[in-house]
């Protein structure tokens, strides 16, 4: 399905339904790898990410009108997207990490010329 190919109500429903998911994602029917294809292309734009993806053109076109392949699509879009933003989490810390000496504060006894502690003040 080719972008000249998209209606009105295909195009409202995408902005709709990118809406519905985040404020920030941009979305919009761009040509795809095969023009003649049974598929339609989505531009999936958000915070510096790009991604395109494709679904079928029958889902496009029955969501418009049928709840069902509506929820079908946004989960499809909503996968997409958040595949699209997912980072890897940072690398785990050695589990084995020595303890460290305690500081000399807290060893002090009443050295020489000063008397012991007290306890808590």
């Amino acid at each position: 399905m080719r972008v000249r190919d998209t209606t009105t109500a295909q195009r409202a429903l995408l902005a709709a339904v990118s809406n519905g998911i985040s404020r920030r994602l941009e979305a919009a029917f761009t040509d795809p790898a095969e023009p003649d294809g049974p598929n339609a292309a989505i531009d999936l734009r958000e915070r510096g990410r790009h991604m395109v993806m494709e679904i079928p053109e029958t889902l496009v076109i029955e969501a418009t009108s049928v709840v069902a392949a509506r929820e079908s699509f946004r989960v499809r879009v909503k996968g997409r997207r958040d595949r699209m933003l997912f980072r890897e989490p940072p690398a785990r810390l050695p589990k084995r990490i020595e303890r460290a000496e305690e500081p000399g504060f807290f060893r002090r006894q009443g050295g020489p010329g000063r008397p012991p502690p007290r306890g808590r003040r």
